[in-house]
């Protein structure tokens, strides 16, 4: 019997949402500390939305929803020998591929009672993503036919999936808890 319920619980199967959303009916989500442009505050907002479970409200929420992005980094995964200008391969290597990593500390805090019900919690997202290491001179990615950015332009893109993920977990993790 218990090997049954581990079974269901790594496949993805849930019994029913946690007690946060059966007790509390609203949430707020301040601006998020360390989202400069509100992307990953639109996201989380988003996410509850999306979810049900707690309606996001701007004023007279039950519950606020404390959340800092402590942390936005990357790191390189994926690399090729770079080049000569004849496309002859060089000893060094370039990278082209990248993970960026996302990390965010938060709380629930039930307004009433000024009481944190739940945090903090700190959790993680990341996102893959290939590249073409150095910008060409027109805008095309000679080795990919155009189909890649340069890291710049591919960090730009990726942010929006990135806190996407994160704010998933954030939703998912707050409505799921008991």
């Amino acid at each position: 019997t218990v090997s049954f319920l581990f079974f269901l619980n790594g496949c993805g199967y849930r019994f029913g949402q946690g007690s946060i959303p059966s007790t509390y009916q609203t949430i707020s989500v301040p601006y998020i500390c360390g989202d400069e442009e509100g992307i990953f505050t639109a996201a989380v907002i988003r996410e509850f939305e999306q979810a049900g479970g707690l309606r996001v409200v701007d004023s007279g929420a039950q519950l606020t929803a404390q959340i800092n992005l402590v942390d936005l980094s990357d790191e390189n995964i994926g690399f090729r020998y770079d080049r000569k200008s004849g496309g002859k391969l060089t000893h060094h290597i370039i990278p082209t591929e990248t993970r960026m990593i996302a990390t965010a500390r938060f709380s629930v805090v039930d307004v009433c009672g000024c009481k944190t019900i739940l945090g903090p919690v700190v959790l993680t997202a990341s996102v893959d993503f290939d590249h073409d290491y150095y910008t060409s001179r027109n805008g095309v990615n000679v080795f990919s036919l155009g189909q890649l950015n340069d890291i710049d332009g591919a960090r730009s893109a990726v942010v929006v999936p990135l806190s996407r993920a994160l704010a998933r977990k954030i939703v998912e993790y707050i409505n799921e808890s008991w």
